[in-house]
């Protein structure tokens, strides 16, 4: 058998009982939207996403500390609930204003 008598060989056993084939390999295959971007690009944009409003991160910061201050106080359920709220909004305030203090510096986002 020679190389093409091979492969045909192969592609007819990887036929499955219904008759459809299964992939042999697996395949990058991009969204739609990213048409034209490399493989690295669309990693860095899903790491890295742009913020197309900024001024969004700079009104968050108020709003969680608001709540943090005057929600979170009367939450019901206990104080480990109240621990974990308070812990995890101060947390995103503080991601907030770290990633506002490098878009003030200029580095990109």
């Amino acid at each position: 058998m020679n190389g093409v008598d091979k492969a045909a060989n192969r592609a007819q056993e990887t036929k499955s009982v219904a008759g459809t084939e299964k992939p042999e390999t697996a395949e990058f295959q991009p969204s739609p939207g990213a048409a034209g971007e490399s493989l690295d690009e669309i990693l860095v944009n899903f790491v890295m996403p742009s913020i197309p409003e900024p001024a969004i991160l700079r009104r968050s910061v108020p709003i969680l500390q608001h709540f943090v201050t005057h929600m979170v106080p009367d939450l019901e359920g206990g104080e480990q609930l109240k621990t974990l709220a308070r812990t995890l909004m101060e947390d995103e305030i503080e991601r907030h204003r770290d990633l506002l203090g490098r878009m003030q510096r200029g580095i990109e986002i």
